[in-house]
């Protein structure tokens, strides 16, 4: 076989043979080819750089390695005018027309047309023409989509075109990407990369490469990274560097006030020590409308905090009109910072809660998102145990709750608070907006999915939490809209019984119904209800229910129950409620005994008690007129006695 380095010079040779005959070579390359399978990678990348052929069929690897770097970008862009723009564009776009109107190809775009689209996205960069360039390499395919089963239409030199030309395109976007490692211009755009991250220290090891990069440049790309590379020079104190750029952008503006120059100007004087100056060059720069303009604001109020000649509370209010003026980017996203920052310096709680939330809304991705996630829950664990605590006035802390409502109600520190902040309201008779809370945390407790753990036994607990939970806030809800006396609503809920294994929890229910019923006047549905462990609102609640259906024995028994409960503290209107029961059940030995014990009467009062428990005739009430006088008289005595004891004994 004949050795590869002889091969490649037979086919140099042939090559400038039969140069005017560039359809021989096609033909006279393949014959050669043949039966050289080993050679066969390295032949044809020879033969497509050399000639620019095209082959319809090649390997994978073939393709990778027509793959070069992205080529420099200096005098791809440096060779048009830029006084030409309307002219070149015009006479590019013609000669795309003419030829696309003459093509017969099946293969499309086609070299001569590769090359155009090439060259008018050469063209709309050279004058920083982002989206335009953008547009036209868009229409140029990436070598790396083709198939194999496609044909090459694309020239090696045009492949590193394009990825120049991309390279350039996305290291020039408002949030620059880095460069290709292979690219001979990649310290220019890393530079701007790192500087747009706010990391001029990473900046700093490529400021001369990239100032000797630049100089190929058309003059837009001076115009737009001799201020960062500035910026970055005095930032790290690079005086060498800064002292050729501020030189080079001295020479470009020509003594022209632009905003970039005066904040930079800025810079190098509060660097130098210099505060007047930087001050005078700030408030210049200050005036104008630009990213170079809102850099100057924020360092004037920097600067002002910095020599303690601007109050916390002045700097917060210029902060405020700053942020109306400039939004999103990397100079938003400081102006939100440094406005948060000053906000939770001055106790601003629920401005701070505002600013973090738009840092995190803004800038998801960033660890300054979760920086503000973390001083956010802090700052609302701050305003939730201080106004529980009462060291705020309700309205503030209803206030505070809205604001960290609409925006964090996905924050576990939310959910620790909800609940203590709805009793909070309910405790304070705040009722309405009770309610509403213990319904905003149930329809949340609703939604949650109980069933994601893996363990069965964890399962079944969180399970377990869930129907507790619920049944726990559906009573609270029902509390709250009973004390603002919604009825209905609260009865809706209660007509709902509890499903949880809650001994307490069901007496609870049980109590809540009791009470409902009672407020609307239904004393049989209260005699309906069931306390394991029964209160003495509920005992009373009982009593008073029986006695106004005339069920004098359980109207008594229950007051029993409830004297029992409360001995010497039995109001006085329970204790007249026991005598009448007793009286009219018949337990006229009861009423002897309760009388007794009664607290002490006035003389008058005594002698009617006296008479009421005297004992009654050997008669039928209905038949002897004695008989009914003188229940009616004992009834009237103990109304006496009640009304005369609720005004002295509450």
């Amino acid at each position: 076989m004949v050795m590869l380095t002889e091969l490649m010079e037979l086919i140099l040779n042939l090559i400038l043979r039969f140069f005017t005959r560039p359809a021989a070579i096609g033909t006279l390359c393949a014959r050669v080819l043949t039966g050289l399978e080993s050679a066969v990678s390295v032949v044809g990348r020879v033969v497509v750089v050399i000639a620019g052929l095209t082959f319809p069929s090649m390997a994978g690897a073939d393709r990778l390695a027509l793959n070069p770097p992205p080529l420099p970008l200096g005098p791809e862009l440096s060779r048009f005018d830029p006084a030409r723009f309307f002219e070149d564009r015009q006479d590019l776009t013609k000669a795309l027309y003419d030829v696309r109107s003459e093509l017969v190809s099946p293969v499309r775009p086609t070299q001569q047309e590769i090359g155009l689209l090439l060259d008018l996205a050469s063209l709309h960069l050279s004058h920083r023409m982002i989206p335009e360039a953008q547009s036209f390499l868009d229409a140029v395919p990436e070598i790396s989509v083709l198939t194999d089963a496609e044909p090459l239409q694309i020239r090696p030199r045009d492949i590193g075109r394009r990825a120049g030309l991309s390279a350039a395109v996305l290291g020039l976007r408002d949030d620059p990407e880095t460069a290709p490692p292979d690219w001979a211009d990649a310290a220019l755009f890393d530079a701007l990369h790192h500087i747009a991250q706010g990391q001029p220290e990473l900046a700093r090891p490529l400021l001369g490469r990239a100032e000797t990069i630049l100089d190929g440049y058309p003059p837009a790309f001076s115009d737009l990274a001799l201020p960062q590379l500035l910026s970055a020079a005095i930032e790290t104190e690079s005086w060498n560097m800064a002292q050729s750029f501020a030189s080079r952008l001295e020479q470009e503006v020509g003594g022209k006030p632009r905003a970039d120059y005066l904040y930079l100007l800025g810079r190098a004087a509060e660097a130098g020590g210099d505060h007047v100056a930087a001050f005078d060059n700030y408030a210049a720069a200050a005036a104008k409308s630009d990213a170079w303009a809102h850099r100057a604001r924020l360092a004037l109020i920097e600067l002002g905090l910095a020599t303690r000649t601007l109050p916390n509370e002045d700097a917060r209010l210029l902060l405020l009109q700053a942020r109306r003026l400039w939004s999103g980017g990397v100079l938003g996203l400081v102006t939100l910072q440094q406005l948060a920052s000053l906000d939770l310096a001055t106790d601003h709680d629920i401005s701070a809660l505002d600013v973090l939330a738009e840092i995190v809304r803004l800038y998801p991705e960033t660890p300054e998102a979760g920086t503000a996630l973390a001083q956010a829950d802090e700052l609302i664990e701050k305003i939730y145990r201080s106004g529980l605590a009462g060291d705020m006035s309700l309205s503030d802390l209803v206030a505070s709750h809205r604001a960290i409502s609409r925006d964090y109600q996905v924050r576990p520190v939310y959910d620790v608070f909800a609940e203590p902040y709805a009793d909070y309201l309910l405790a304070n008779s705040a009722s309405a907006l009770a309610a509403a809370e213990y319904g905003a945390i149930r329809s949340r407790i609703e939604a949650r999915d109980t069933s994601g753990a893996i363990d069965p036994e964890e399962t079944d607990r969180i399970a377990s939490e869930h129907v507790l939970a619920r049944d726990r806030l559906r009573l609270k809800h029902a509390t709250a809209l009973m004390q603002g006396q919604s009825w209905a609503d609260a009865e809706d809920l209660l007509d709902v019984a509890v499903s949880a294994p809650d001994d307490a929890l069901r007496d609870n229910h049980q109590l809540l119904r009791a009470k409902l019923f009672a407020a609307t006047e239904r004393p049989a549905e209260v005699l309906g209800t069931r306390m394991e462990t029964p209160t003495a609102d509920y005992l009373r609640m009982r009593a008073e229910a029986a006695f106004g259906l005339s069920h004098w024995a359980e109207a008594q028994e229950a007051y029993e129950l409830l004297l029992r409960r409360l001995g010497p503290d039995l109001q006085t209107r329970d204790r007249i409620n026991l005598l009448l029961s007793a009286h009219r059940s018949g337990d006229l030995d009861r009423v002897r005994d309760l009388t007794r014990d009664f607290p002490s009467l006035g003389d008058d009062l005594a002698a009617l008690a006296t008479e009421m428990t005297a004992t009654l005739p050997e008669v039928l009430p209905l038949r002897d007129d004695t008989a009914r006088q003188r229940v009616a008289n004992a009834d009237n005595a103990l109304r006496q006695l009640r009304t005369a004891e609720e005004g002295a004994d509450p």
